[in-house]
C-alpha cells in the first residue's frame, strides 16, 4: 500500500480535545504513526505542547485522518504548521457512499464496519469521547486511557487506508483534504455576533412572542387565542391558583412569569454547579467526605494540597464565589481560600427548585405586580388557525398547494416556496411560524469572544455541500436572525456571492451556446425572454418586469425538474400557461435539454453521477429520476465553493462562513475593499477551474461597523422584534431587571444583503 503512494512519509494522526459550544478546541492529546517505518508518537497536550508537531508536515509527507478538520483545528489551536498534503478518509468514505444507505453511519466505526474491519467498541468510544470533552484536570490513569484510545483510532486508520486504496483517486482526494484545512480555518474565524442584542433577545423571547403574534397577525387574522390549562389538583396548578388570588393577578399570566423565573434560575445556576463539580473532581471532596474528615477531629488546614488547589480553583472558576485566587495590585492576597472552598464543598450540591416551589412562584408574582398587571386579564396564547388561513388566502387571491387529501399543505417547505413567490403576502407569516415553532435561541453557538462557531459538517450532503446545524449556525435559523451579524469596532464584513451560479454551470457544462449568451448578457432572465420572442429587443427590466419574473421562475425551476403544473402553481397561472413557458425553454435551449436528458439516462444506466473533480452521487433504489438532473449544478457548485474557500483562506483572507454560493469575509474597515477584491479574485479563479474558459461574475455587499448585516427577506420581522424588544426593555417605572437598561438594544443601520 505505502509503495503506491508518492510520499516519503505517511502519517496517520488522531487528536482528542475538548470544545465548549462556540469556542475553539483545547487539544488534550495526539497520537501519530508513520506507516512506512511503524514509528509511533504519543503526545500529551493538556499540560503544554511543543512548538511544532512531532511529525513532518512538508509536501513529501502525507497526513491521513478521519474528519481531518478536527485534527487541523487542533493544529491551529496549537499554532502548529498545517500539513501540506492531506487525505481525509471520512471525505473519501462519503464519496463512496453518497446517495446510498450506510447501515452503521458515516463515522470511523461505520467506515470500518462497511469494509469488514474491527474497531473500538461504540460504548468505549463514547465514554472516552465524553472524558476528553470534560476537559482537565485528568488523573494519570485517565491520561493513559485517552492516549490508548487515541492510538486505537490511529491503528484503525492504518487498517482503513489500505482497504480504501483501490478506490482512492489521490489527486482529487488531496483536493478534498485541502478543503478540510480551509474548514478548520473558517471554523476558527467564526462569525461576529452582536452578543448584547442576542442576550436581550434570549432574556425576553418568551415574553415578546405573544406580542409578536399580535403585531404580525394584524394584517392576517389567522391566529386565535388558546387558553392554558391549569389543573388545580396538580402541585403546580394549586400553588399558582393560590398565589394568583393572594396577589390579585391572572393565574395564566403568573404561570408564564413562573416559566421565565424558572428558566433564568436554571441558566444562572448551571455555571455554579459546573464549578462545584470541577472543584470536587480536583480535590476529591464530596459533602460526605468533608463531614467524615471533620468527624475525625481534623479541619481544612490538614487536608492535603487544599490551600494550593483552592487558590487555583478560585482563579479558574469565578462562579465558585470564593475570591480571585491570585496576587492583587496591593500585594499578596491572604484570603483563606482553603477555608472558603471547604465551606462551599461541605454543603450538598444545590438542587434546582421545582417550578411549583412557593418561593419561586412568589418571586414571579412580585414581577407580575411590579409590571403593573394586577387585576388585568391574561390575553391568552394564540395558535395558527387553518380555517382562518384558508379564508385569508381566498381574500388575497393566492392559490395554495394542497395535499392528496385536499387539505392545505402547511409544512415549512411549502411556506418557504410560497414566500418566494409572494414575499410581501406570505413572507412575514412564514417567518413568524418558523420562529415560533423551530427557533431555539439558546442553541445558537456563540463563544466568549462573541463569534458564532459550529461544526460546518463538510461533505454531509449527497452533493458534497456542508450541512451545519440549523440551530447552532447563524445562517441556519430564520433569516431575520442574521441581523445579529455585526462586525466589531474598526471592522467590516462583506457578503460575496456568485451571480446566477447554477445557471452558469448549466450553460457551460451543457455546451448550450444560447444559454451561455444569456448568462454573459448580465441578465439571464430578460435575455431569455427576448430569445423566446416574448420580450421585445428593446425591453428592459423596468418595462417588462412581470415577464422577466416569469422567465426567472422557469429558468430556475427547470434546473430542479419542475413540471408544467408546478410552474403554473408557482406563477399563479393556468397549467396550460406553465406548459407553454416550459416549451419556450425547451425550444430556446435545445442543447441544454438534450444534455439534461443524457445526464438522467447515464445515472439510471450506470448508477452514479460525478462532478468535474470526482465527487460522486450514487443512484439509490428510491431515487427520483428528475432530481438527478440537478446534481451537476449542485455538485459542481459545491466543488466551486470548496476551491474558492481553499484559495481565499490560504491567501490569508478571513473567511467567516461559506453560505451555499457565497462567502462571508471580514477585514479592517480601511482595507475591506481590498479584501473583497482578493475574495472575488479567488472566486473567479475557482469558477475557471471548474468551468474552464467560463469565469463567473460575483458581487459583494459591504457592512461596516456600526452597521449590521441583514437579509432583506427578514427585515420586516427583525424591525418588528426590535421594536417589541425596545418596548419590553423600557418596562415599568421600577424595572425588575436593571441590566437591560445597561445592555441596550443597538438595532441600527440595516444593510440588506441578498441571498
Amino acid at each position: 500500500m505505502a509503495a503506491t503512494l508518492p510520499f516519503q512519509q505517511i502519517w496517520a494522526v488522531d487528536f482528542e480535545f475538548s470544545q465548549a459550544p462556540g469556542e475553539r478546541p483545547q487539544p488534550v492529546c495526539c497520537v501519530g504513526r508513520e506507516l512506512r517505518t511503524g514509528k509511533l508518537v504519543r503526545l500529551w497536550l493538556a499540560d503544554g505542547a511543543p512548538a511544532a508537531p512531532p511529525y513532518d508536515t512538508d509536501p513529501d509527507a502525507l497526513f491521513v485522518a478521519y474528519f481531518a478538520s478536527a485534527e487541523l483545528s487542533c493544529h491551529l489551536a496549537l499554532d502548529w504548521s498545517m500539513p501540506a498534503r492531506i487525505v481525509d478518509l471520512y471525505a473519501e468514505f462519503r464519496r463512496l457512499t453518497s446517495g446510498l444507505s450506510v447501515p452503521c453511519g458515516n463515522g470511523l466505526l461505520g467506515a470500518l464496519a462497511d469494509f469488514g474491519l474491527e474497531g473500538v467498541g461504540a460504548v468505549e468510544k463514547e465514554s472516552m469521547r465524553q472524558l476528553a470533552i470534560r476537559g482537565a484536570p485528568f488523573t494519570e490513569q485517565e491520561e493513559q486511557a485517552l492516549l490508548d484510545y487515541c492510538e486505537a483510532d490511529v491503528s484503525a486508520l492504518t487498517r482503513l487506508l489500505p482497504a480504501m486504496m483501490p478506490n482512492l483517486d489521490l489527486p482529487r482526494a488531496l483536493l478534498r483534504g485541502r478543503y478540510m484545512a480551509a474548514v478548520a480555518r473558517m471554523e476558527k474565524t467564526g462569525v461576529s455576533i452582536d452578543t448584547g442584542t442576542l442576550t436581550v433577545l434570549r432574556e425576553n423571547w418568551t415574553r415578546i412572542k405573544n406580542r409578536l403574534i399580535a403585531e404580525i397577525d394584524t394584517g392576517y387574522g389567522v391566529y386565535v387565542p388558546v387558553g392554558r390549562q391549569l389543573d388545580p389538583t396538580s402541585k403546580f396548578g394549586a400553588v399558582i391558583l393560590e398565589e394568583a388570588e393572594n396577589w390579585n393577578v391572572d393565574p395564566h399570566t403568573l404561570a408564564e412569569a413562573v416559566d421565565d423565573v424558572w428558566a433564568e434560575e436554571r441558566h444562572s445556576t448551571a455555571e455554579t454547579t459546573a464549578a462545584i463539580q470541577a472543584a470536587r473532581h480536583r480535590t476529591g471532596l464530596t459533602s460526605r467526605q468533608v463531614l467524615l474528615w471533620e468527624d475525625g477531629g481534623k479541619d481544612h488546614t490538614t487536608y492535603p494540597r487544599l490551600d494550593v488547589d483552592a487558590r487555583e480553583l478560585a482563579g479558574e472558576y469565578p462562579a465558585l464565589g470564593i475570591g480571585q485566587g491570585y496576587v492583587t495590585d496591593d500585594g499578596p492576597d491572604d484570603t483563606d481560600y482553603a477555608g472558603r472552598l471547604w465551606d462551599r464543598l461541605r454543603q450538598p450540591t444545590l438542587a434546582r427548585r421545582p417550578r411549583y416551589d412557593p418561593g419561586l412562584v412568589r418571586e414571579a408574582a412580585e414581577r407580575v405586580a411590579a409590571a403593573g398587571l394586577v387585576g388585568m386579564q391574561y390575553p391568552g396564547w394564540r395558535q395558527f388557525s387553518t380555517t382562518r388561513w384558508a379564508a385569508y388566502l381566498e381574500r388575497a387571491g393566492i392559490p395554495w398547494p394542497r395535499l392528496d387529501s385536499g387539505e392545505l399543505a402547511l409544512d415549512d417547505d411549502t411556506f418557504r416556496e410560497m414566500a418566494k413567490l409572494f414575499p410581501k403576502e406570505i413572507g412575514p407569516i412564514r417567518e413568524l411560524r418558523h420562529a415560533l415553532s423551530q427557533m431555539k435561541l439558546n442553541e445558537l453557538s456563540v463563544g466568549r469572544d462573541g463569534r458564532n462557531r459550529c461544526l460546518l459538517s463538510p461533505f454531509s450532503s449527497s452533493t458534497g455541500r456542508n450541512q451545519p446545524s440549523n440551530t447552532k449556525y447563524i445562517f441556519g435559523p430564520s433569516v431575520w436572525l442574521r441581523s445579529l451579524i455585526k462586525p466589531g469596532p474598526g471592522r467590516a464584513v462583506a457578503y460575496c456571492d456568485w451571480s446566477q451560479q447554477e445557471l452558469a454551470i448549466a450553460a457551460r457544462l451543457s455546451g448550450d451556446a444560447k444559454m451561455q449568451e444569456a448568462y454573459i448578457s448580465g441578465d439571464f432572465y430578460l435575455t431569455f425572454g427576448k430569445m423566446a420572442g416574448v420580450i421585445p429587443p428593446d425591453g428592459t427590466k423596468a418595462t417588462h418586469a412581470v415577464e422577466r419574473d416569469r422567465f426567472k421562475v422557469v429558468s430556475l425551476g427547470v434546473l430542479y425538474g419542475m413540471s408544467a403544473e408546478g410552474l403554473g402553481r408557482r406563477l399563479d397561472l393556468p397549467v396550460c400557461w406553465g406548459r407553454e413557458l416550459l416549451e419556450l425553454h425547451q425550444q430556446t435551449f435545445r442543447t441544454f435539454w438534450a444534455w439534461s436528458q443524457a445526464v438522467q439516462d447515464f445515472a439510471m444506466l450506470y448508477g452514479y453521477l460525478e462532478t468535474v473533480f470526482g465527487w460522486r452521487v450514487h443512484v439509490g433504489p428510491n431515487v427520483n429520476p428528475r432530481s438527478l438532473r440537478n446534481f451537476p449544478m449542485q455538485g459542481n457548485g459545491s466543488e466551486m465553493m470548496r476551491l474558492a474557500c481553499c484559495l481565499a483562506t490560504e491567501r490569508g483572507i478571513q473567511v467567516c462562513a461559506p453560505v451555499h454560493d457565497a462567502l462571508l469575509v471580514e477585514g479592517p474597515i480601511a482595507s475591506i475593499e481590498d479584501v473583497v477584491a482578493d475574495t472575488e479574485a479567488a472566486m473567479r479563479e475557482a469558477s475557471e477551474f471548474v468551468l474552464p474558459g467560463f469565469p463567473l461574475r460575483s458581487e459583494a455587499k459591504i457592512v461596516r461597523y456600526p452597521e449590521r448585516y441583514s437579509d432583506r427577506r427578514g427585515l420586516q420581522m427583525w424591525d418588528t422584534v426590535s421594536r417589541l424588544l425596545a418596548k419590553e426593555m423600557r418596562g415599568p417605572p421600577e424595572p425588575t431587571c436593571p441590566t437591560m437598561g445597561q445592555v441596550g438594544c443597538p438595532i441600527v443601520g440595516h444593510v440588506p444583503v441578498p441571498e
